[in-house]
């Protein structure tokens, strides 16, 4: 766990938890407390590398087989006049 606080910070993360702390400091001055859950998890996401793409899952897996399953395209001879 302390690995993942302390390897692979990028801009995105520095911004998330700079945001994260805004909102959290705002939160606190203005006395909105609902709003320090939402600031809270805003600082945690960024700490722990957690999130909807922090892992990789975001994307698409590049298809490299050529298997039974792929789909064979059969071409056409047009011929001119």
């Amino acid at each position: 766990m302390i690995q993942n606080i302390t390897k692979n910070w990028n801009i995105f993360r520095i911004l998330r938890l700079a945001l994260g702390l805004f909102l959290m400091t705002e939160a606190i001055r203005t006395g909105v407390w609902f709003m320090t859950i939402f600031a809270a998890a805003m600082i945690i996401m960024p700490l722990l590398n957690i999130g909807c793409c922090a892992g990789g899952n975001c994307a698409v897996p590049d298809r490299k087989s050529f298997g039974p399953d792929t789909d064979e395209v059969q071409f056409e001879e047009v011929k001119s006049k």
